[in-house]
């Protein structure tokens, strides 16, 4: 380990969080806990309408370590991570949702590993996703999946490759403890609100870390059906807006063509997903957000590259794709008449 025992901040925003499931206890119980001590809880409450400030109050009674903030909710999280991005002053940080569990010795294996490798600035736990029935989705060790969390081997990438494993899919899995200069390299605060704009972000992150590598502790990802992020509605047609940053992003740092197919099929997805929300909700939008809105996925389908997402389908299935892709307004159109 380090000679000295270096601060690690752990970020943690809440919002309604005794409500959606009693996670103020639920994540308190599991950091407090953690076998290496020297921790500050960074613990952002977004504007609860709950009773979880006084739950955070409770628990910052029991241990000094823990550092309360509350912030207006400004309706997307990428504001409240960045609000506890700013807070954090420990020389390694972690990430940590509030509705979710990490081992009790995950920051010390995650600094372990740090301690040993001075080149590595991400490390992350084995990644343990997993459904509310306890149906387990999957297990990843950073950019690969195993089947058992005792199938652990120490895995190891750099940062450029980390990001290009997620053109148009995530193909390695990220939760873990980075170095202060890293993940402050980008701020979560991204130049326009959007529901996904911290998946933009943590990807820059990615490419400025050196090395990223994995350890044998186990980070368990709970999928909860009635979350916020879950539910419908109209903020889901941000999805689109991202592939369209994203797609630009990823060209301009030419890693785009080697997983173009993939890209474009995922965006071609996203975007009929965003026509059908667009007309589930055009009825509740403002004046203001209904011809923006379309205007979002207008511009998304004109950077679509038809040529390669009709490349993919074969039969019947590429006569109708082909035919809904003629123009913006037959694939528009079809999915206002088919709601």
């Amino acid at each position: 380990m380090f000679s000295t025992q270096p601060l690690v901040s752990v970020i943690t925003t809440y919002y309604n969080s005794v409500q959606l499931g009693d996670f103020v206890k639920s994540s308190m119980n599991c950091l407090l806990n953690q076998t290496y001590k020297n921790i500050e809880f960074i613990c952002v409450n977004d504007g609860s309408q709950d009773s979880t400030l006084q739950e955070l109050e409770f628990f910052s009674t029991q241990d000094d370590r823990i550092r309360i903030y509350t912030k207006e909710n400004q309706k997307y999280a990428q504001y409240s991570k960045s609000y506890g991005q700013e807070k954090a002053s420990g020389a390694f940080i972690f990430l940590f949702d509030h509705d979710d569990l990490i081992d009790t010795d995950t920051i010390e294996k995650c600094l372990d590993i740090l301690s040993r490798f001075p080149d590595i600035d991400i490390v992350t736990p084995m990644v343990k996703t997993v459904f509310t029935n306890g149906k387990i989705k999957y297990i990843s060790n950073l950019d690969t999946y195993i089947e058992n969390t005792s199938d652990y081997t120490f895995r190891r990438i750099s940062g450029k490759e980390a990001i290009k494993k997620t053109v148009g899919r995530y193909d390695i899995h990220i939760r873990g403890l980075y170095r202060k200069s890293v993940f402050k390299s980008n701020s979560f605060a991204f130049t326009e609100p959007l529901l996904n704009a911290d998946e933009i972000v943590e990807r820059l992150i990615y490419e400025n870390a050196r090395s990223i590598a994995s350890c044998d502790a186990v980070y368990t990802h709970y999928i909860h059906p009635d979350s916020s992020a879950k539910l419908p509605s109209a903020k889901k047609i941000d999805i689109v807006r991202t592939d369209v940053l994203l797609r630009r992003l990823f060209k301009t740092k030419a890693i785009y063509e080697n997983r173009k197919t993939l890209f474009e099929l995922t965006a071609f997805k996203n975007l009929v997903s965003g026509i059908k929300t667009f007309h589930i909700f055009s009825g509740k939008m403002t004046a203001e957000e209904l011809p923006m809105q379309k205007k979002r996925l207008k511009e998304a389908f004109s950077e679509l590259d038809r040529n390669t997402v009709i490349s993919q389908f074969s039969g019947f299935a590429k006569i109708y794709n082909a035919i809904l892709l003629i123009n913006f307004p037959v694939l528009f159109f079809f999915y206002k008449l088919k709601k």
